[in-house]
């Protein structure tokens, strides 16, 4: 996938126009309308890391120096993924079984989810 696909698909699954995106970033929409259309291939540095900021990436993974986000750089981006492994280390260890345990079920029924739409 490259840059302009990132951005977009990104965008979509935050539920973002490119208006939003704008509003988010301060970069112009024209611009997000350019870099999506792939009329602008390598932003400077500074749109990219508006862009990764308002996405919850990271700007390597927006350019492809990696094709997933570390931990650290989930937890380092979204702040929710932060608040859940707050929240996680204040557990007994048998919170910590259970919300494991949960996370797994979540995973299966998602899996079942997309098998019973593909």
């Amino acid at each position: 996938m490259n840059l302009k696909e990132k951005i977009r698909m990104l965008r979509l699954k935050r539920e973002m126009n490119q208006k939003d995106l704008a509003d988010a970033t301060g970069i112009k929409q024209a611009t997000i309308s350019r870099i999506e259309s792939g009329e602008i291939e390598g932003p400077r540095l500074g749109v990219l890391s508006s862009l990764a900021n308002a996405l919850g990436v990271t700007v390597d993974f927006l350019v492809g120096q990696t094709d997933e986000m570390t931990p650290s750089d989930i937890l380092k981006t979204n702040p929710k993924a932060k608040y859940l492994f707050r929240g996680y280390e204040k557990l007994s260890e048998e919170g910590k079984k259970d919300l494991r345990d949960f996370l797994g079920w979540l995973e299966q029924r998602e899996k079942k989810e997309k098998k019973g739409k593909g």
